[in-house]
């Protein structure tokens, strides 16, 4: 192959790669007094870390924060409406349930980028899980094969966390919805934003927004 059509075959896929669909995932949008944990979790984080770690920190803004459920990836746009109804459809046949932190830690590993309060999974929690996998594979689309680990991403250092401390936690916190996020680049980074929003249980009036 000559090196022209490698670079003509190369821009080809760059093409088809931004023509791909949106960015989706699928998660949970804290609850209010979750953000108001997760904040003090962040005052923690600011203190340990020092004044010299800040130019480095992208900290996660209330409205990114989330606890995924099922990473999409780029997605045909014309399997957005089957994704809304089957989210719906999941909210409407899952109870609100609980779930605990229990770990402040880079995540997922000692050397990662990410700051994160990790949860313990559960079986309402391993459920919604399964569902949304479920959902994805009738659509066509391909899971993620990791093991499934709740966490809520605090903030992100380029730098790794290397003299970070993990703190225990033990806080329960409430899961009450379900969200279908586009992630969107942006020059200080992505930003989620919600597509749709139902509330699990026998939701009231899921919305677009």
């Amino acid at each position: 192959m000559s090196r022209n059509h490698r670079a003509t075959k190369q821009a080809q896929n760059r093409g088809q790669s931004r023509n791909q669909g949106p960015r989706l995932f699928i998660g949970i949008r804290p609850a209010p007094d979750t953000q108001v944990f997760l904040d003090t979790l962040v005052a923690h984080c600011r203190q340990q870390l020092g004044r010299s770690s800040e130019s480095a920190m992208r900290w996660t803004s209330q409205a990114n924060r989330h606890l995924t459920l099922a990473f999409l990836g780029e997605t045909p746009s014309e399997l957005v409406p089957a994704l809304e109804a089957g989210i719906i459809e999941i909210a409407a046949q899952s109870r609100p349930c609980q779930a605990r932190a229990v770990t402040l830690h880079p995540f997922p590993r000692s050397r990662s980028r990410l700051l994160a309060a990790e949860l313990l999974t559960n079986p309402d929690l391993d459920r919604l899980h399964r569902l949304c996998r479920e959902l994805m594979i009738q659509l066509g689309l391909v899971p993620e094969s990791a093991a499934y680990r709740p966490h809520f991403t605090l903030g992100r250092n380029q730098r790794g966390f290397p003299r970070f401390q993990p703190v225990a936690l033990d806080r329960v916190v409430e899961l009450n919805n379900i969200v279908l996020y586009e992630s969107r680049l942006a020059p200080g980074g992505s930003q989620y934003h919600p597509l749709l929003e139902a509330e699990l249980a026998n939701s009231k009036d899921p919305g677009h927004t």
